[in-house]
This record gives C-alpha cells, structure tokens and sequence, in this order.
C-alpha cells in the first residue's frame, strides 16, 4: 500500500512538473538550424517568463520540408521529424542560450527542392 502511495504521489508531482510552465511564457530568439556532419545543430536562447517556475527541460518537435517553389511553406512536404530534449535551467526571468544536436531518421536530408524546417514545443518541464 506504501508503495502505491508513492508511486501515486511520484506521479502526480511529475504532471505538475509538465504543466507548470506554458509555452506562452517561453521566448525564443535567434533560433538556427545548421548541418554539422551527419546531424544538424540547433542553437539560439530561451527566456523564461515565468514569474515563479524553473525550466529545466523542452522538447521540440524538429520539422524538416521539401518545397516545390518559393512560396513560404506551399507545396511542401515533410521529409524529417525529430524529437529533441533540450536539459537546461533558466530561472524564472532569466536565459540562457542553447545547443543541441538533431538526428533524422535515415541519415542525410536530400531535398528536390528548397529544404524549410521549423520546430515547435511539445512539452516543458519546471520545478
């Protein structure tokens, strides 16, 4: 019984954790993605606007694009995706900046086209 309780508790401390910070209070600036041998870099800063919480980790969603023509994002397909977890710890209204190596499955992206990428949050963790 102690040990359910435990693990009861231990979970739901950890779903707080992934609540604690939204995305809306993250800023991120100069957000680069470049080739580095077989993989690519990712690197740019993260503020934390929090007003109470510590970010200590961020995945990202990591899209890679094949576009057809010059048009933003128009007859694009995707190409690559990776999930990327960032291990960092910025205080509530500080930043720091980031580095981060990203894989794709099936080794180096050859685009048709214009090769676009973007990424997003999927989940943040704080204490």
């Amino acid at each position: 019984a102690v040990g359910g309780v435990l693990y009861l508790q231990n979970e739901r401390e950890e779903s707080r954790a992934l609540s604690r910070i939204p995305v809306s209070q993250l800023v991120f600036e100069n957000v680069t993605l470049k080739p580095d041998y077989s993989s690519y870099k990712m690197f740019g800063r993260i503020k934390n606007n929090s007003a109470t919480y510590t970010l200590k980790q961020i995945t990202l969603v990591v899209t890679m694009q094949d576009c057809a023509d010059e048009l933003p994002l128009q007859n694009c397909i995707t190409i690559g995706e990776s999930n990327e977890s960032v291990y960092l710890e910025i205080p509530p209204g500080q930043a720091r900046d980031f580095e981060e190596s990203v894989y794709f499955s099936g080794g180096t992206i050859k685009p048709k086209g214009r090769l676009e990428w973007n990424y997003s949050v999927s989940q943040t963790k704080a204490e």
